[in-house]
């Protein structure tokens, strides 16, 4: 268990490292904290044209809309969407993802080529030969979460076929053999939440399937930024897709350790790469890192 003096450490690491988001949705969540305040924090990263960007992914600060950071826009509307002003950001953002949608990729690119006028961690750096950036190569990411929300809230929904590209989404994960994006995973775990029992079965086995490529169960490596156990079981009563339980108790063991040696989550990836205009980010990381742990 969690010490109530570690708690109090790590509260008191989002206050001071968090962005006003964190910090709402840590009194959300901790101090019975209105919803409304974590909603007027997302209003200002939310664009005219319904898209997020303004560095609400914190590893690049375009202010453009773009297709990664409007999914984590709706993801963190999703658990507000019994407020009416949330409903109405969420439609307006599944309708800059419909414009986005790219019909040769059937699918989105994580981001646009403007992505390189604004301070960016190199792997967002969109590459004009190839017309993508690195993480664009594997297409479950984002696309695989933008569907997932794009199912959720399919009334929304005007000009895209969902039902078919959430078949050509599980027909690629079936038809593929070799993994090595566990953020493609986390995305396509946020699709199989939405869908109806005989989708999931098949989306259960292929995730379960490349799990196993991926996953990192040496503890003496969890330090480092690989994809720890904990990180595909989102709740305690998440499908566990062969994850192995022993493990997982191990895994929130080991962050229980991290909180009680220093008080806060730092970005396992380190600091090398925030210098210059990104030296904030890294600090930014560790607040939105330590809420997700304490959530």
């Amino acid at each position: 268990m969690l010490s109530q003096a570690c708690f109090d450490q790590a509260r008191q690491s989002i206050m001071k490292y968090g962005r006003p988001l964190e910090k709402a949705t840590l009194r959300r969540y901790f101090s019975k904290g209105p919803e409304q305040d974590i909603l007027n924090e997302l209003k200002k990263f939310q664009n005219e044209d319904g898209g997020f960007g303004h560095g609400i992914e914190s590893d690049f600060r375009l202010p453009l809309s773009s297709p990664m950071a409007t999914s984590v826009g709706i993801r963190l509307l999703s658990s507000l969407n019994e407020l009416e002003e949330s409903k109405e950001m969420i439609k307006s953002a599944i309708g800059y993802l419909e414009t986005s949608f790219d019909k040769k990729r059937n699918g989105w690119f994580a981001v646009i080529k403007e992505v390189n006028n604004f301070p960016h961690a190199s792997w967002w750096h969109f590459n004009e030969e190839d017309s993508m950036t690195i993480i664009d190569r594997s297409w479950g990411n984002p696309s695989a979460e933008i569907l997932a929300y794009l199912y959720k809230y399919r009334n929304y929904v005007k000009t895209l076929d969902i039902d078919s590209l959430v078949e050509y989404a599980i027909n690629y994960i079936e038809d593929k053999q070799e993994f090595n994006s566990e953020n493609e995973l986390f995305c396509y775990i946020k699709l199989y939440g939405v869908l109806p029992e005989e989708l999931q079965k098949r989306l259960e086995k292929r995730i379960s399937f490349a799990i196993k490529q991926v996953i990192v169960y040496d503890e003496q490596e969890w330090h480092e930024y690989v994809p720890r156990p904990i990180e595909f079981v989102e709740k305690i009563d998440s499908n566990r897709f062969g994850v192995l339980e022993s493990k997982l108790n191990d895994n929130l063991n080991f962050i229980v350790g991290q909180l009680e040696l220093n008080g806060q989550i730092n970005p396992p990836w380190g600091k090398s790469y925030y210098e210059g205009d990104l030296k904030e980010v890294y600090n930014e990381w560790i607040g939105v890192l330590t809420l997700k742990t304490l959530v």
